[in-house]
């Protein structure tokens, strides 16, 4: 059967990922080598710089708090930075699996699984992308727009660089300030792309299990003739067709979990650091609002938000559903007629419900699975931290 191209719903997240200098082609030249050491070397540099700036920041409070949230994403991205980096063939190795034979459906209600996945990881990528760009787009394109027109000071965007005089600051800020949007601008790709890749492999992995319950409800064929006047070759036959079609699909769960333990082995820290980083911009933004800013500023802190808090419920969420979809499976290989099946049968079905039982998960940082208890957990600490926030601002005042 000629396979479906999973992996073409990623396209766009690839060509990111080539201009992010983190996907050179197989043909790679010296000058993509040069490129991809440079693009390296701006990300660490920005790190370096943000991090310095938190020496010389003056010790005002709101001040503290807009160089925080931009310097939590800074550590996400740059951890998927490096998960690209150094686990290059184990993600090559992800996508091959998709378009292996193993993971091709052969049923109609397989295909339909497939597609249906196919086209929601496309409209997904153009959800988080079109919030995404509302969100860096008006962080970056009002202040141009007032300083031009009404003349109003220009700041930069991400990073005050306190370590600055305000003279040097002013005096070179128009290429700080273009250095900084494009800063800005690679980490909402990186976001984008790879966060969006991640959740598709998820999809696929619960496409996969679907097409394993349809499978597995379809091992045997119930005889509609009378045993009486049947023929024992076809019933030999039928026997082991179902036991095939039994040892197919444990072979095929066996695959499927090893490709969830292939993907947590990949992104298991680039998870965990995200999750950490989503819960302490959550934290941050809250109290922000808090505080006074321009108008433009919190259309920009309320659509950073809803990115932040997609970021970890959206991967809790489809876990959760990998959780559920695979503990299913015990239940749904006994709607076959497996009672008048061998004891080899019987036996191997057993095997397979004992395994079943344990459901695929999918942990992050080995410490805390993808599920929507972990997003409760989360926001529970994001909103405890911001009230503690709270507490000692009025204590200060």
């Amino acid at each position: 059967m000629r396979p479906l191209r999973q992996i073409d719903c990623f396209k766009v997240n690839m060509k990111c990922w080539k201009l992010l200098a983190v996907w050179p082609p197989n043909d790679m030249q010296s000058y993509y080598r040069c490129y991809q050491m440079f693009f390296t070397a701006f990300i660490l540099l920005n790190n370096l710089l943000a991090t310095v700036n938190f020496i010389f920041l003056p010790r005002q409070l709101d001040m503290f708090i807009d160089e925080m949230i931009f310097y939590f994403t800074e550590l996400a991205v740059t951890s998927k930075l490096l998960t690209f980096l150094f686990m290059r063939e184990k993600i090559l190795k992800i996508l091959s699996i998709l378009e292996s034979d193993m993971f091709q459906p052969e049923s109609e209600n397989g295909l339909k699984a497939i597609d249906k996945a196919k086209k929601f990881n496309v409209r997904y990528f153009k959800i988080v992308a079109a919030v995404s760009a509302t969100a860096h787009f008006s962080h970056i394109v009002p202040p141009i727009l007032l300083h031009f027109i009404l003349h109003v000071k220009l700041e930069l965007p991400v990073c005050n660089f306190s370590f600055l005089s305000d003279d040097t600051k002013q005096k070179f800020i128009y290429p700080l300030y273009e250095f900084q949007a494009l800063y800005m601008h690679s980490q909402v790709l990186f976001n984008i792309s790879i966060d969006t890749f991640v959740l598709g492999i998820l999809i696929y992995a619960i496409a996969q299990l679907d097409i394993l319950d349809d499978n597995l409800r379809r091992v045997t064929v119930k005889n509609q003739i009378g045993s009486t006047r049947a023929d024992d070759s076809i019933q030999r036959a039928e026997k082991e067709n179902a036991l095939k079609k039994l040892n197919d699909s444990i072979i095929h769960y066996g695959e499927v979990g090893q490709f969830c333990d292939l993907v947590q082995d990949v992104f298991s820290i680039t998870l965990f650091v995200q999750f950490g980083v989503a819960s302490c911009i959550i934290c941050v933004v809250l109290f922000r609002f808090t505080l006074p800013a321009p108008l433009q500023y919190f259309v920009f802190l309320g659509s950073y938000m809803i990115i932040m808090i997609l970021q970890i419920l959206v991967p809790c969420w489809f876990g959760t559903r990998i959780q559920d979809k695979s503990q299913q499976l015990s239940q749904a290989v006994y709607d076959c007629d497996w009672t008048a099946k061998s004891r080899y049968f019987k036996s191997s079905l057993r095997l397979f419900v004992e395994r079943a039982n344990k459901p695929l998960s999918i942990t992050a940082g080995k410490m805390f699975p993808l599920s929507l208890t972990t997003f409760t957990s989360i926001m529970n600490s994001s909103y405890s931290f911001f009230t503690l926030l709270r507490h000692m601002q009025s204590r200060q005042n």
